[in-house]
């Protein structure tokens, strides 16, 4: 992009308007280092997934109004198995990422 800049210029051109200004503000997420330890060392959650997870704008809180029936029973059936249950919190979390639903993810992990 900078040669192309430096060409037009020597050439008394300038950048067309969608060169010049990015059409959507980039964004830069939390970042992997802010991930919890118990998602970074996970078995199951991709590098891919992790990338998902790290490219949210701001550290994601509780949602008390999210509501999975999926999630419940998780929790329900594994309520006795604290490792067990985080397992199959991540695979459900994997699964919900690659659908494409990072919120719904999150949720589901900031669960266990």
């Amino acid at each position: 992009m900078t040669f192309l800049f430096l060409h037009l210029s020597a050439a008394g051109q300038t950048l067309p308007d969608q060169l010049s200004k990015p059409q959507t503000p980039f964004k830069m997420g939390i970042g992997i280092q802010l991930l919890p330890d118990s998602i970074c060392s996970s078995e199951i959650l991709s590098f891919e997934n992790l990338y998902q997870l790290a490219g949210v704008n701001e550290y994601p809180a509780i949602n008390p109004s999210f509501d999975d029936h999926h999630l419940r029973q998780i929790i329900q059936y594994y309520s006795l198995n604290p490792d067990e249950m985080e397992k199959e919190l991540h695979r459900y979390a994997k699964k919900l990422l690659e659908e494409g639903k990072v919120d719904e993810a999150w949720q589901v992990l900031l669960a266990g």
